[in-house]
């Protein structure tokens, strides 16, 4: 009768264990409910500068970063980081493979299944949960900050291979919201 308790403990214990952690999937279901975003950011370079300016976000794997102050934006799809002047003319462009962002503004997101969870924290009302692309070579993680009640993102930190952070802060949030697909066109000479 022992070994038929322990077997059916240890059944339970596998069981319980093998499901994903309840906070991950709650940030991971909310995300998903989310097609479009757009607000106010805030962004600091690993030499501390700061920069501002307004995002826009619409799934699948556009985004757009317009900079107060600066003659360059970045725009993103499926396949490239484009960096582009005022006028929406390309100015330089890089691969973006499988990295964070594509990942991140992809369709749905699994979380467990695109990203080693290197921890999650509950901290003064915020979840930090830090991530590395599954079978990343490089040494890049993130730590995302969630609002603990709404689950919104509040911020994330970018580390690369070399362990340079870039802060992105995010205020002034409005979800599933209208988002012109011009704002994403990348314009050639």
């Amino acid at each position: 009768m022992k070994p038929l308790i322990l077997t059916i403990f240890y059944f339970f214990f596998l069981i319980n264990n093998s499901s994903s952690n309840p906070i991950v999937r709650s940030i991971e279901d909310n995300w998903n409910e989310i097609k479009s975003m757009s607000g106010q950011f805030e962004q600091i370079d690993q030499e501390g500068n700061i920069f501002n300016g307004q995002f826009f976000f619409a799934k699948p794997f556009k985004s757009k970063f317009i900079y107060d102050g600066r003659e360059e934006d970045i725009i993103t799809n499926k396949s490239l980081m484009v960096v582009v002047d005022k006028e929406g003319y390309q100015i330089d462009s890089f691969l973006i493979g499988d990295s964070i962002l594509k990942k991140l503004l992809s369709e749905d997101i699994l979380i467990e299944n695109d990203f080693d969870i290197i921890s999650l924290t509950d901290e003064n009302n915020f979840y930090h949960l830090m991530l590395k692309v599954k079978d990343d070579k490089s040494n890049n993680q993130i730590k995302f900050v969630f609002d603990r009640q709404s689950l919104d993102l509040k911020k994330w930190e970018i580390y690369d291979e070399f362990d340079n952070k870039t802060v992105f802060k995010f205020t002034k949030i409005k979800k599933n919201i209208f988002i012109s697909q011009n704002l994403f066109v990348v314009k050639y000479n």
